[in-house]
């Protein structure tokens, strides 16, 4: 029959202990720590995986208004993200370039040029 002060104790109670050193410890940090510290030999005598180290802040409590405020900028700016995602996938879909059309050549060009400033002569004589 085992005895259970802190947690699961191995030793049966025939065997002489200091049964007073743990009464006083049963329930304080010591106990936790102890309890701690067993469950990390535990571990280390089934597997040699390791927790990773904590990189990020704890969590932290936020009011209502503060929470939406979050939450709405996120929304935001994830659906900005999302547009430009998708137009930049539809401008490569379709493979769209942007270059100068002129149909009718550099000489209707150069005519219509010609013809403005005439036009615009003959207009400064009419005043």
């Amino acid at each position: 029959m085992e005895r259970t002060l802190c947690g699961p104790v191995s030793w049966l109670p025939s065997q002489q202990h200091d049964w007073s050193s743990h009464c006083q410890r049963r329930g304080s940090p010591v106990c936790s720590e102890e309890r701690r510290l067993r469950d990390r030999k535990h571990l280390d005598d089934i597997t040699a995986a390791r927790l990773l180290p904590l990189h990020h802040l704890p969590a932290q409590l936020l009011s209502i208004e503060e929470s939406l405020a979050l939450q709405k900028q996120q929304k935001q700016s994830y659906e900005e993200m999302q547009a430009k995602l998708a137009a930049q996938k539809l401008a490569e879909r379709l493979n769209i370039k942007m270059q100068s059309y002129n149909p009718e050549g550099e000489s209707s060009r150069k005519y219509r040029e010609v013809r403005d400033e005439g036009d615009d002569q003959s207009s400064d004589d009419e005043f």
